[in-house]
């Protein structure tokens, strides 16, 4: 019986026991599940904490971390006994602790405060800060060789550019061909080429041809012209021009309208051939001795009158001696040979050196020498005298010189001046000695304008009167004698104005007026106009049209008929226009007008100008790469 007792209250026990480890499981399963969700908490909270610290200033991040404590709840269990079972079930389960340390915030304020400052200098107050007046120069070293002394911001119009060879077009021609009233006719043809050594060649020829309402009042010209640059080597090149001119006209001064007679009695023709060679340099700035020689040939004509051979050799000669000093022996040469029809040849020749030094600063260049010369066997010595300088921060450049300029006298310089003209009997050399002043003025980028006055001491000056030879004008026409005065001194003013639009608006004006103190042999200055003025507009209006204007106004010459008294010419205004419009690439159609108000004007006694007059015509232009 007791036996059975022992075995129930053992058994009975045992199922005690086994309950109570059950509920001990589930209990630690419940803990170790907490444990984890806790920890998983407790883990983003650290990461969100650590991206805050990242963000906070870096003086914090020497501090210590806080130290987190290990959950040692968590382990292997090992085999236990009974009693420690009951032990383990009083045991308190421990948690992390969540770190309740409240979080640090930095606030940076800044310490800038705007405040005034006591005053550090003498009379200084806090107020409205002074204009101030003083001008800041800077200082531009110019090149020698250059003549301007100052940056003059001038609207550039390219005149002339280095095209690269591979753009350069091989072979150019154009046409241009117009008709006009008074049955004038003109036509040009002109091909350039280049070669493959990239020579340039040009060759033109033109002529154009009228006739006014005298039956003798007719005019042709024709012009055969050739322009070369040759190529020596990559510093240097030579220009080349050779050229033909003829023009014919008739004397028709004086001369019926019911005329009959042969036009051989009165005709006027010249012509000249010639040839004109340049060596050029293209570095001045690495050449120490520098030259620039040019020498002219030509051969000019007055039929049935006279013929002549002029030959011109100069030079600009210098050597740099230092940075802003020159030393010139400029070389001038010049010999004509004059065949005037039934009367002995004449020959005039005279040599000229130009020994001086030249200084140049910054803002001054002086030329100071002497310009030794012999002349038909005669020796004189001139001076010569050159200041250019600009006044200090003011864009007003003076020149002030002294110089004489001498001129051998030729058929072609004199045709130019009046085409009526009796070939002169002799040829003399003139010569012109100047004193002079002249101020430049830039008021901006785009007016610009001069002033020059000089007195000047003229010897063998031509001046052009009505012949008083024996002969009938009638017959023959009326000629201009060539009188050459042996002294004549006179005040010369000059001026020119000029204002510049960018590319597409050019206004130039020049003016002259001369006055004569001193004439020794003639009782006027006859055929020199005392005053000059010459205006030209030019407009680009857009790529395809652009138009030009000239305007001349001239007070009239005094002239005298034979042994008669001397009369004044009237005052006389020319205005002229043009135009041109690209119709396309290859054809332009271009249009002008001369003395357009139709002046009834004489620049030569008893020769009538023509009145208005319009010619039009196109042009067709082509180019080979």
């Amino acid at each position: 019986m007791k036996l059975h007792i022992r075995y129930s209250l053992l058994f009975f026990a045992l199922i005690c026991f086994s309950n109570m480890g059950l509920t001990q499981k589930k209990n630690k399963k419940i803990a170790s599940s907490s444990i984890s969700s806790k920890k998983k908490k407790t883990t983003k909270k650290t990461t969100k904490q650590k991206k805050n610290n990242k963000k906070k200033s870096s003086k914090f991040n020497n501090k210590k971390k806080l130290p987190v404590k290990k959950d040692n709840t968590i382990a292997k269990y090992a085999p236990v006994k009974i009693d420690q079972l009951v032990a383990l079930t009083d045991m308190p389960i421990s948690t992390n602790q969540i770190d309740s340390t409240p979080e640090k915030v930095v606030t940076i304020v800044s310490a800038f405060k705007p405040q005034l400052k006591n005053v550090a200098k003498i009379s200084f107050v806090n107020a409205t800060a002074l204009i101030d007046t003083n001008t800041v120069t800077l200082t531009y070293q110019v090149p020698s060789q250059n003549l301007s002394f100052q940056y003059q911001p001038i609207a550039l119009v390219p005149r002339a550019i280095k095209r690269d060879s591979l753009w350069l077009d091989r072979q150019s021609t154009n046409f241009k061909i117009g008709m006009g009233n008074y049955f004038n006719q003109f036509i040009q043809a002109q091909t350039s080429i280049v070669d493959q050594k990239d020579q340039i060649h040009t060759f033109s020829v033109q002529n154009e041809s009228l006739t006014g309402l005298h039956p003798i009042q007719k005019w042709n010209n024709f012009i055969v012209n050739y322009l070369g640059s040759l190529v020596i080597n990559n510093k240097k090149n030579i220009n080349s021009q050779v050229y033909f001119d003829q023009s014919s006209r008739y004397r028709y001064g004086l001369v019926p309208d019911t005329t009959n007679l042969p036009l051989s009695n009165f005709e006027q023709k010249f012509s000249i051939i010639g040839a004109n060679f340049s060596l050029s340099n293209k570095q001045h700035s690495n050449v120490r001795f520098h030259y620039d020689p040019i020498l002219k040939f030509n051969h000019s004509n007055i039929l049935r009158q006279a013929k002549d051979v002029t030959i011109d050799l100069n030079s600009p000669i210098y050597f740099k001696l230092q940075n802003n000093i020159d030393l010139h022996t400029d070389f001038t040469f010049s010999f004509i040979q004059y065949s005037p029809l039934n009367k002995n040849t004449q020959q005039n020749y005279f040599v000229q050196v130009d020994p001086s030094i030249a200084l140049k600063r910054t803002h001054l260049q002086l030329i100071m020498g002497v310009r030794p010369t012999y002349a038909n066997g005669e020796f004189k010595l001139y001076p010569k005298f050159e200041l250019v300088k600009q006044l200090k921060d003011t864009n007003y450049i003076l020149h002030a010189g002294w110089k004489t300029i001498l001129t051998n006298n030729h058929l072609a310089q004199l045709m130019s001046q009046n085409h009526w003209i009796i070939a002169p009997g002799s040829l003399p050399i003139s010569s012109n000695e100047s004193k002079y002043f002249q101020v430049d003025i830039t008021a901006n980028k785009r007016l610009k304008y001069a002033f020059n006055m000089a007195l000047n001491d003229y010897r063998e000056l031509p001046f052009f009167n009505q012949s008083n030879t024996f002969y009938n004008p009638v017959e023959e026409g009326l000629k201009f004698d060539v009188l050459f005065e042996k002294r004549a001194i006179a005040i010369e003013l000059k001026g020119s104005f000029r204002y510049q639009l960018s590319d597409k608006l050019l206004w130039k004006n020049h003016f002259k007026y001369i006055q004569f103190s001193l004439i020794r042999e003639n009782e006027q200055a006859w055929g020199v106009l005392p005053f000059e003025l010459n205006s030209q507009f030019n407009w680009n209006y857009n790529k395809h049209l652009n138009f030009d204007a000239s305007g001349q106004f001239w007070t009239g010459a005094k002239t005298s008929a034979g042994i008669g008294q001397a009369y004044k010419l009237n005052n006389t205004f020319v205005l002229n226009a043009g135009m041109q419009y690209a119709i396309s690439k290859n054809w332009t159609f271009w249009a002008k007008g001369e003395n357009l108000l139709d002046q009834k004007y004489q620049r030569w006694a008893n020769y009538p100008s023509l009145g208005v007059q319009f010619i039009a015509g196109i042009q067709y232009k082509f180019s080979k790469k």
